[in-house]
């Protein structure tokens, strides 16, 4: 009876729960007098959030809302709140209103009335949907927001900036920038004062950090720009290029050059109303498939368990740096989140002046962000990233990150899990800094950074002295990093150190990691402290080396450094070690470390052979310690036969090699065999055979043919010309033993070579193989005579083997009726004879030796 109460009980709970979830809809052309239905939606999103409780849905119709979408309501665990975009439709929520109306002011500059009431550093204008600059000098001619496009400063103090050429207009309530020769931040501030060659500014305390070392007084011995670079913005008179505008708070009137220098079309400009396009203030809140432009989204503090899923945010924090920014850092993003279990997944971010997504720790912990693409970030260059997280008990993705000012990727707080990203291109306005960063204190951070992929990046050239290496390293712990375990990443085309560590560091573990192509493998500054209890273990890199100064600061152990690619395909990012290679089997187990591997031991480095071939970033293959199944047809087999030794023996073979273990079967002649690596066929008779290679179960197969020859036979072609036989030996096997008249004369593994003889020698030549036989060549040299001309009109000469001496020559007609018997001198091999008396036919001359020789002869 009682299980009958409880589960009558749950049906009508669960039921109740049903029936109170509602789908709302808005629509662009919605009434908020509607019922909120599919077909009579409501307009607003205020007008939905009044009517939604736990468990509801907003659709949102496709077209762009002007409205900021602000919640202040509560979801519960499995009932949120959602808002999401009509499926296949787009959801635009914009943080800006167009302005119209415009008027010429003069050349090229228009004007039009409009409130721009949003905080001045935050003001942004757009046209057809790009980023305008406020106006300045000197000019973004290339359109190109990473040349900061700056004038050198020559000299100045806390309080002033000195520079050439300077315009000259009156600057005062102008704004200047500056970006420090150290080149790690930059900083903002109204201008007071101004000539052609000085800036006077409101001041900053070059006694504290970051200004101690970002002051036009620091110098780093940078040949091209010692003293740091600046430009001026905001002064109508700095409004001089395409792309400028410049707003009149006084009179609240925009001026405007567009790219073109044509009039704006209505609609074409809009302007940033708001900071926020979209402000979340409660619990279980889930944004879905929406699409923001000019403005942020904001999780507010104690807004927790919320979601944004599959959004886009264009633009999200566009403006200048705080004018009175004390710090390195700022506090804007794109996407903020001050709550607590956040999750940001499958988002796309580009266009930011700061961050991209910051999730403060003092507020927010144990939040995922996960599978985001987010590029373009930090204009200002200031200590900003694309992820900028101090949050504890993160979980930080296969997020795709590229181009950014600073930081790829900045993550502290403890308990921390970064894994599987794919982060490049950053460094583009500041550097020493990493594409991976951090900095620690006196705690340990327990945190893992794995499987990642953090490659190419190179700080500007104006960073750094030309002698020195541009600081954009690859994995970069600084100032008393502690308590990280670092392994199976790979670091690639940096322009600094693969690993740079700072300070007093303890218990970091780098294991099995990959360094290519980076400036160097490791550096430190070691000062603040001792470095204790570091390991470097099972790691490669083919630059520089490890850094170590004492005997407990890094143990390193199996990470050899050396040039030669041990990869299958570095060139093209692959970096699974070759077969063969001097990195495969040569890693120890580390005690307590987890490693699965193929083989006798582990691979060096951060992928195993045979293992999976894992990759980072939004479609990143996670490392299941397991192959992708090999396929035969990745195989390379290296096929090579053997002929007989000897005519009749059958005894070819096949060996066959292929460059990848595996259970190979070759089914060869009706008879299957089973290998690994390599396996010889043998005993096989002469003929052409066809027969195929597969994997112990699979169907798949490569199949090839090979012909086995009969043995040879030795064969050679001899010419006997003035007492020398040379031979060319077409078959047989060297070296050749040469013999005359039975005693041997030479040895020779060439296959052209002559003899000296004589009439009635006879040659021999043999093979290295005694089943090949023999040449035999008896010489005859009066048995090789040539007439010529032939025919003849009467003069001819006969051509000997004998050099010199006397001969009997006997002429004959063709009716074997004897013309003439003479003897006649042999010079230089030939003989002279005459018919011209007799008549035209055929004649035959005889040469008298022990073996005659006739010649037939025509005369005409």
């Amino acid at each position: 009876m009682m299980n009958k109460l409880l589960f009558t009980f749950l049906f009508i709970f669960f039921t109740h729960s049903i029936i109170l979830a509602q789908t709302i809809y808005v629509a662009t052309d919605g009434d908020d007098n509607n019922n909120g239905s599919e077909s009579t939606p409501y307009k607003t999103f205020s007008k939905a959030i009044s009517e939604m409780s736990a468990g509801d849905i907003c659709i949102i119709k496709g077209g762009v809302y002007e409205e900021q979408l602000s919640m202040n309501k509560n979801g519960t665990p499995g009932n949120p709140l959602t808002f999401k975009a009509a499926d296949g439709e787009t959801v635009e929520i914009k943080a800006t209103s167009t302005v119209d109306g415009w008027e010429i002011h003069n050349g090229n500059i228009y004007k039009a009335d409009v409130d721009m009431a949003i905080e001045s550093r935050f003001r942004a204008v757009y046209h057809n949907n790009d980023y305008m600059d406020l106006a300045r000098w000197p000019n973004n001619t290339d359109n190109n927001r990473w040349t900061i496009d700056c004038q050198p400063v020559t000299g100045g103090d806390g309080a002033h900036f000195l520079a050439d050429n300077i315009p000259n207009i009156d600057w005062t309530g102008g704004m200047v920038y500056y970006l420090a020769t150290h080149s790690g931040t930059s900083w903002t501030r109204p201008i007071t004062a101004s000539s052609t060659n000085r800036i006077e500014h409101a001041g900053v305390d070059i006694n504290k950090w970051p200004f101690s070392n970002h002051n036009p007084q620091w110098t780093e011995g940078n040949i091209a720009n010692p003293h740091g670079q600046l430009f001026l913005f905001n002064k109508l008179e700095a409004l001089d290029s395409a792309r400028e505008w410049y707003y009149d708070n006084v009179d609240k009137v925009l001026y405007l050059q567009t790219a073109n220098g044509n009039i704006p079309t209505d609609g074409s400009v809009q302007y940033a109303t708001r900071k926020y396009a979209i402000e979340l203030n409660g619990d279980y809140i889930k944004l879905e498939g929406l699409e923001i432009f000019g403005g942020a989204i904001k999780i507010h503090n104690n807004a927790d368990n919320n979601q944004i899923i599959n959004c886009k945010v264009i633009h999200g924090s566009e403006g200048h740096d705080s004018l009175t920014n004390a710090s390195a850092q700022v506090g804007e993003s794109a996407i903020e989140v001050l709550g607590d279990n956040t999750i940001i997944k499958g988002c796309t971010i580009n266009h930011s002046s700061t961050n991209g997504i910051l999730v403060a720790g003092w507020a927010a912990d144990d939040c995922i962000i996960e599978e985001n693409t987010i590029s373009n970030l930090d204009y200002v260059g200031i200590h900003a990233s694309p992820i900028r997280s101090s949050g504890d008990n993160m979980k930080i993705l296969k997020n795709t990150i590229f181009t950014t000012g600073r930081d790829g990727m900045y993550v502290a707080g403890t308990g921390n899990e970064i894994a599987y990203n794919d982060v490049s291109a950053s460094q583009k306005i500041n550097s020493d800094s990493g594409v991976f960063y951090t900095v620690g204190n006196d705690n340990l951070r327990n945190s893992e950074i794995h499987h990642n992929w953090f490659h190419d990046a190179t700080a500007p050239s104006y960073s750094h002295n030309p002698n020195s290496p541009a600081k954009a390293a690859g994995i970069y712990l600084d100032n008393d990093s502690k308590g990280f375990t670092v392994h199976h990443n790979v670091v690639w085309n940096v322009s600094w150190s693969g690993y740079q560590v700072n300070w007093n560091n303890t218990n970091l573990d780098f294991y099995h990691n990959t360094i290519w192509n980076a400036e160097r493998a490791m550096d430190s500054w070691d000062i603040n402290g001792p470095q204790l209890d570091n390991k470097i273990y099972n790691n490669y890199a083919n630059t520089g080396e490890w850094f170590t100064k004492t005997a407990t600061d890094f143990e390193i152990k199996d990470s050899p450094i050396f040039a030669d690619s041990p990869f299958e395909d570095a060139d093209n990012q692959n970096f699974m070690p070759a077969i063969g290679s001097a990195l495969v089997d040569m890693a120890p187990i580390i005690t307590g470390f987890n490693k699965p591997f193929k083989g006798n031991s582990p691979d060096i480095g951060a992928y195993e052979l045979g293992g999976t071939r894992w990759t980072a970033g939004i479609n990143a293959i996670e490392d299941t310690g397991e192959g992708i199944p090999w396929s035969v047809l990745n195989t390379q087999f290296t096929i090579a036969t053997t002929t007989e030794t000897c005519p009749n023996q059958n005894n070819g073979k096949v060996n066959i090699v292929a460059n990848y273990p595996e259970d190979y079967v070759v089914a060869f002649n009706g008879t299957n065999t089973n290998f690994t690596t390599e396996t010889t066929l043998e005993n096989i008779e002469p003929g052409t055979y066809d027969f195929c290679i597969s994997i112990n179960g699979d169907t798949e197969s490569q199949c090839f043919s090979v012909e086995i020859k009969e043995a040879d036979e030795i064969q050679g072609i001899s010419l006997l010309t003035q007492n020398k036989l040379s031979v060319n030996i077409e078959k047989g096997t060297a070296p050749f033993r040469v013999s005359v008249n039975d005693k041997v004369i030479f040895k020779t593994s060439e296959k052209s070579f002559s003899v000296d003889v004589k009439h009635g020698d006879t040659v021999e030549v043999k093979s290295d193989v005694t089943c090949e036989g023999t040449i035999i060549e008896p010489i005859d040299l009066q048995g090789n005579v040539v007439a010529y001309p032939n025919p003849t009109q009467g003069n001819f000469q006969l051509s000997l083997p004998v050099h010199e001496g006397k001969v009997i020559i006997e002429l004959y007609d063709m009716n074997s009726q004897l013309i003439s018997s003479k003897l006649y001198p042999i010079e230089s091999g030939t003989v002279d004879l005459n018919i011209e008396n007799n008549p035209d036919g055929i004649y035959f001359a005889k040469i008298k030796s022990k073996k005659p020789t006739n010649v037939k002869i025509i005369k005409n």
